[in-house]
């Protein structure tokens, strides 16, 4: 049995630390500078009571992009017991429907190399060339365009 909800930023932390960002000693390391600005919201998928995948989506507008809308994905991990199971998949539909709700019309990531696969088969297109984040590696930026529930 599996749910899909908002949470809050303290319960991204567990799974940031133990997929993302590894290189860090503590959850507190864990928090962003946006988690809790103004329109940014984390959606947890919690599978038997435990969260299994996160993510954190907020307001910013990306250069690349003409849309006056934009909301960028950070922060999205999946617990490695459950890969493939289904749950980034669920986190990425309940996001998108969230988005709709606030008449959003681009969602961006930049994402890992290893996560492309993923994003791909949930929609989203690359764009450009790997570029490297510091104690993490290579990355592409990659975007959805969110379609309106009446399109």
């Amino acid at each position: 049995m599996y749910e899909t909800k908002l949470i809050s930023s303290q319960k991204t932390y567990p799974l940031r630390l133990e997929v993302l960002w590894s290189h860090f000693n503590t959850l507190e390391e864990c928090g962003i500078d946006v988690d809790d600005k103004e329109g940014t919201f984390h959606v947890g998928v919690f599978k038997d009571g435990e969260v299994v995948s996160v993510g954190t989506f907020l307001i910013q507008n990306n250069k690349f992009f003409d849309e006056e809308s934009q909301y960028r994905l950070r922060a999205m991990a999946t617990s490695p017991k459950v890969r493939g199971e289904g749950f980034g998949q669920q986190l990425i539909g309940f996001a998108i429907n969230e988005l709709q709700n606030r008449d959003v019309k681009m969602l961006w990531c930049d994402a890992r190399k290893i996560a492309l696969g993923f994003y791909q088969k949930n929609g989203f297109t690359v764009i450009g060339d790997y570029y490297d984040v510091p104690k993490i590696g290579p990355h592409k930026l990659m975007y959805y365009k969110i379609r309106n529930h009446e399109q």
